[in-house]
């Protein structure tokens, strides 16, 4: 017989995540912001800031890179100019006092127009979009004038600065989306101030149980000042990595088989763009005509649809006009979206982009490799994620009765202890809010579940909103198996809700 736990039940509302973006404002990270607009409401982000990075800084008129950051990593303008580029960083690039510089003020020109006008038919959709002007009081301007540079403090620092030395006790979710130098600067006006007096163990203790770092591809950055400056600082803190990636350039070309097509012409155009008001039109496309102030020929993706990095041993790669482009920066917040599933809380279970796991290890979830997952589909939540893309862009610009909302899920199981041989009842109940039909699906995760013996979990599932799992007969205590349950709707852009539960062997 099944035992329950006495936990907070799967499924349970949790507060909105507390997060602060710090961006270089590359045409990736401008898609990034538009799709994480349409979650403005199921994120508490506090701050936008303006940073800079190997990629993209502004200059101070009056310094060189060399002069302020000796250690760079950019490569220059051999990065454009040459027909194929090394991998390392540009010996020369010593002498810049600016590179490809992104457009000023881009945010919150967003914010003034295109979010305005978005703004009344999102909240005719789903409440607790912040207005124009709070997003407005919320964006600052970063250190960005060189790649890693930390010299000194900036209104940008500031804000993360007093962010995490308050008294809001959520953990504070920092999005490294360009160089970590903004929020370095910010740790080390924290180690300034109290770096070599009685309370420096402590607010040092308080920093690393506080804070979380969201990187791309790494928790370093598109810099150093991480590696020179912050970690021997905070070499506690922790930085977070998820193990699937979205919205990558190459994208188009190389999704999962079975959601690559709403990555190519004609879907994102039809589906994210069309008909859909001003701000979705800033999403960016490849070969849509959209010209990138700053960026040189090689980086003009919307005008030839070729995307050539220019570095050896990589070859150039031509896509369709209206194929989608990238979101280098998107798998930062992501993970942190309550769809019901109970990674962000719990690193044992998942995120829409898999368990979160610290950089520099492996999550250690799963028996066997981590990071397997079936051919041709190694993130199941993928092609869902692309669809409530479209019903959320669709958002922006018509009211409720036009749109499509999601499932609620709620009454789930609570966690369950289990006897080897035995059945685990689990159940949930599930509307919605716009009368739609509801596909309902237990499975178990082998992913994240921890199990040694001979049974193949990936083959259990169940349809409908109850199911018997029964639990092998080899497994041993301590063993888990996470159930989760999928609710889709019937609808021309259908919404997926999940829950999790896990049945542990005692």
């Amino acid at each position: 017989m099944a035992d329950e736990k006495d936990v907070a039940a799967a499924g349970e509302k949790r507060e909105r995540p507390r997060v602060i973006v710090t961006t270089d404002i590359e045409v990736d990270d401008m898609n990034s912001i538009v799709h994480l607009a349409l979650y403005l409401n199921e994120l508490d982000v506090e701050a936008f800031v303006y940073t800079s990075s190997q990629y993209h800084f502004l200059g101070d008129g009056e310094h060189t890179l060399g002069q302020v950051n000796p250690h760079w990593r950019t490569k220059g303008r051999r990065s454009y100019e040459w027909e194929r580029v090394p991998h390392e960083p540009d010996p020369e690039a010593g002498s810049l006092t600016s590179y490809r510089p992104f457009p000023e003020g881009w945010l919150e020109r967003l914010w003034e127009g295109p979010y305005a006008a978005a703004r009344p038919h999102l909240c005719e959709n789903s409440g607790g979009y912040p207005s124009p002007e709070e997003l407005l009081a919320r964006t600052y301007v970063g250190n960005v004038a060189f790649e890693g540079d930390v010299r000194a403090e900036t209104p940008g620092s500031r804000v993360i600065e007093r962010a995490i030395m308050d008294d809001d006790p959520r953990t504070l979710w920092l999005l490294s989306w360009g160089g970590m130098n903004t929020i370095v600067r910010a740790l080390m006006s924290i180690a300034e101030k109290h770096r070599g007096t009685p309370e420096w163990d402590t607010v040092r203790e308080r920093v690393c149980a506080k804070v979380r770092v969201l990187g791309v591809a790494d928790g370093v950055g598109q810099d150093n000042s991480w590696l020179d400056h912050g970690k021997p600082l905070f070499p506690d803190l922790t930085l977070w990595r998820v193990p699937f990636t979205y919205g990558g350039y190459v994208d188009a070309k190389l999704a999962q088989e079975d959601s690559i097509e709403l990555f190519r012409a004609p879907w994102p155009q039809e589906r994210l763009i069309s008909g859909n008001g001003p701000l979705m039109a800033e999403y960016k496309l490849y070969g849509d005509g959209k010209h990138y102030e700053g960026e040189p020929e090689r980086f003009q993706f919307g005008e030839h649809a070729r995307l050539d990095w220019g570095l050896e041993g990589m070859e150039p790669m031509v896509f369709s006009p209206g194929d989608f482009m990238a979101e280098g920066d998107s798998m930062t917040f992501i993970p942190l979206l309550d769809t019901g599933l109970r990674g962000v809380d719990d690193p044992s279970f998942e995120t829409l982009l898999g368990p979160m796991f610290r950089d520099g290890e492996k999550p250690s979830v799963a028996a066997g490799s981590p990071f397997e997952r079936p051919a041709g589909n190694p993130n199941p939540f993928l092609r869902a994620f692309q669809e409530e893309f479209a019903a959320r862009a669709q958002w922006c610009a018509h009211g409720f009765d036009e749109c499509n909302h999601a499932p609620v899920i709620e009454s789930v199981t609570p966690d369950l202890t289990v006897g080897a041989g035995e059945m685990a009842a689990v159940h949930a109940s599930a509307s919605d809010p716009d009368g739609n039909a509801l596909l309902a699906r237990w499975c178990c995760d082998p992913y994240v579940s921890r199990y040694s013996g001979e049974k193949d979990l990936d083959s259990w599932e169940a349809p409908g909103l109850s199911a018997l799992f029964s639990v092998p007969a080899d497994a041993r205590p301590g063993d888990r198996f996470v159930l989760r349950l999928s609710v889709r709707d019937v609808a021309e852009r259908p919404l997926t809700r999940y829950a999790e539960v896990a049945v542990t062997v005692r």
